[in-house]
């Protein structure tokens, strides 16, 4: 009695590792996969960091790391406040971009016109301010190794 457990025992186990070695050898990664370098092929695309601020406060500010690559960026800022918002972006030893944002309104800036190689790659810190009044809104930011990434 003993002895047909044993094979049965082995038997089951024989099976087993017939039926999951197909599905293992199925799950590898295929190799060959081209992309052309003209543009018509496959392009993967990816974001880098991205980031999310509830603005608040007289000066809140939001950082923005632009890693090598990744010098596509997207600023997004809603203004709730009751007077106009501006902000600035600043990194590298200066101020890249300074914009202003109606009250009630909502501005989306990208670097594709004025860095359409991207920007340079570090920190970055965007300041907020509502000439001395308290900011309030939300600021979002993206950054992406190719122009599709961000729009």
């Amino acid at each position: 009695m003993l002895k047909l457990k044993n094979t049965a025992v082995i038997l089951t186990g024989v099976l087993a590792l017939t039926a999951v070695a197909p599905l293992a050898a199925s799950a590898a990664p295929t190799a060959g996969i081209k992309v052309s370098k003209d543009g018509r092929g496959i392009v993967i695309q990816q974001t880098g960091q991205e980031v999310h601020e509830v603005l608040g406060g007289t000066s809140p500010t939001m950082d923005l790391t632009v890693k090598k690559g990744y010098g596509h960026v997207k600023i997004k800022v809603r203004n709730e406040g009751t007077s106009n918002l501006t902000w600035s972006l600043q990194g590298n030893g200066k101020e890249y971009i300074y914009k202003t944002v109606g009250k009630g309104d909502t501005l989306t800036w990208t670097s594709l016109s004025s860095f359409p190689n991207g920007m340079p790659s570090g920190e970055y810190v965007i300041q907020f301010r509502a000439n001395g009044n308290k900011v309030e809104g939300e600021a979002w930011g993206t950054t992406g190794q190719y122009p599709g990434d961000i729009n």
